[in-house]
């Protein structure tokens, strides 16, 4: 089961023996829309430029803030590539990084010499690789090939879910439901479970909370090295990767498990029907071709990859080969990857083709707009700009005197709120200047507070602007309505809320202290 696109890439379409599943993404904007929002994000940027200084920014700090929520503004609404530039081009002029064309010439290149901007590009070569090769459609078919899932609903919904998991934290949440979508409706169909079974809303939005709930698992790629970097950047500390990934991979098993048990005891669809699954039979009807030896490089690669940015974590760095991986760094261990899977021959071509899965994966806009966002975050936090004196004062009746989990709450439930509305990352960002001042006021470790904001903004699926993919499931008429979305979404969010304030917090508190 492949997925296939159309010229136009409008659609996408799944091959099902002789049925298509067809997959639409959610309504664009009309062009006069994109045009009114397009004015409204450059508007901002310009008028900032001439505001005077106020409430304790600066004249410079005036400009980056106005570029700064221009960009944002655009980013939700309109697209994320050319709003980044832009933004960057009034940074510039802000004379943040100097005055004239030095200073012009000195943000391109900060923005854009950023460690994590190049990151960036070699992570989304690499794992895009692993997607190009095919290796998703085997990873999708082994979780549901075990056997223990054959007669028993509940470990089928399981091990179903821990396969969205998996694929959004490999690729991306949009990757994860267009493989896993036609498997599921091929499914149902075969098992007879059909849309007005109480069954079917309720594992589909499932799905799709597991798929979005994973997507920032690993802090070295996609949208969630906004957030890392963002952190990073304006406090000067670095984020462990092994305590971060810990936090992720915890709390999505215990919101996941809850999720399962809530169904199976308290909501009790009727799940007879599954009791027909059989991992054999699913063997036999998605029959793929042996592995070749590309596809088992790449899923090696995997957890060799992963292991090697954790080690300098955990083991001594006297160690000869943790003393090479300290210095490699992430960027470095990525590349030396790149480098050898392009070395390496598969037939006519090598392993990984740089030029094709670029192509393919290279997500441009996430690519500028982390140079931007990461850019743009550093003069959020810099004395120049007088902008973390403003959020103190401005939000000191607000945060201000609050005990610590009533802070962790305030921030955490905000950023819940807004993150279904306009751009995940860049309102992480947003809020992390007014994380590190009322933490350091208040005398509290900034991270733990920090990386669980982080995990909030990505809890994304109420509405059609919450992310991609959530756009993409409003769009899924077939598969879902506006209802089944708000009835079960709305109290997974909440929860997930609540979890993260009594259990997702401390649990940082004690993996980052």
């Amino acid at each position: 089961m492949k997925p296939l696109s159309n010229a136009d890439n409008k659609t996408f379409s799944f091959q099902n023996d002789d049925k298509d599943i067809v997959c639409t993404p959610e309504k664009k904007p009309t062009n006069t829309k994109l045009y009114v929002h397009s004015l409204i994000g450059i508007a901002i940027m310009v008028v900032f430029q001439f505001l005077p200084a106020m409430g304790g920014i600066t004249p410079i700090g005036m400009k980056m803030v106005g570029a700064f929520l221009g960009m944002v503004y655009l980013w939700s609404l309109v697209d994320t590539m050319w709003p980044s530039l832009l933004g960057l081009i009034f940074m510039g002029f802000s004379g943040f990084a100097g005055e004239g064309a030095e200073g012009m010439i000195n943000t391109m290149l900060n923005a854009f010499g950023q460690h994590t901007v190049l990151l960036t590009l070699f992570c989304m070569v690499l794992f895009g690789a692993l997607y190009e090769s095919g290796c998703t459609n085997y990873i999708a078919n082994w979780f549901l090939t075990r056997k223990i899932i054959t007669g028993r609903p509940y470990v089928f919904v399981g091990i179903f879910y821990a396969a969205c998991y998996l694929l959004s934290t490999l690729i991306s949440p949009i990757s994860s439901l267009l493989v896993m979508w036609p498997i599921a409706l091929s499914l149902m169909e075969e098992l007879k479970i059909e849309l007005c079974d109480k069954f079917w809303p309720y594992f589909f939005v499932g799905m799709f909370f597991v798929s979005t709930i994973g997507q920032p698992l690993f802090p070295f790629m996609g949208a969630q090295l906004i957030v890392v970097s963002a952190f990073q950047s304006m406090s000067g500390t670095p984020v462990p990767y092994g305590q971060y990934m810990a936090l992720n991979l915890i709390m999505c098993f215990i919101l996941t498990l809850v999720y399962i048990l809530i169904l199976k005891y308290i909501i009790r669809p009727d799940v007879s029907k599954l009791k027909a699954v059989d991992a054999e039979k699913i063997a036999a009807q998605n029959t793929l071709p042996p592995m070749n030896l590309q596809q088992k490089a790449f899923l090696i690669m995997l957890p060799v990859y992963i292991v090697l940015l954790l080690m300098p974590s955990f083991l001594p760095k006297t160690f000869p080969l943790v003393s090479t991986l300290s210095t490699l760094g992430p960027l470095g261990v990525t590349i030396v990857f790149v480098i050898f899977f392009s070395i390496i021959r598969f037939g006519s071509g090598p392993f990984l083709n740089f030029k094709e899965v670029a192509y393919g994966q290279l997500s441009w806009g996430i690519y500028f707009m982390i140079a931007a966002a990461v850019y743009g975050a550093n003069g959020l936090s810099a004395d120049a700009t007088g902008v973390k004196t403003f959020l103190l004062s401005a939000l000191n009746p607000i945060l201000g005197g609050r005990s610590e989990m009533a802070f962790v709450a305030i921030m955490f439930t905000v950023a819940l709120i807004i993150t279904n509305f306009a751009n995940n990352a860049a309102m992480a960002v947003v809020l992390m200047p007014v994380i590190l001042a009322f933490s350091e006021q208040m005398n509290i470790n900034p991270m733990p507070v920090a990386m669980g904001v982080g995990m909030m903004v990505f809890v994304a699926m109420l509405t059609p602007a919450a992310s991609p993919h959530a756009g993409m499931m409003h769009g899924r008429k077939d598969i879902y309505t506006t209802g089944d979305i708000m009835r079960i979404g709305f109290p997974q969010c909440i929860a997930t809320l609540i979890f993260y304030i009594f259990l997702g917090y401390p649990l940082a508190k004690l993996l980052f202290a």
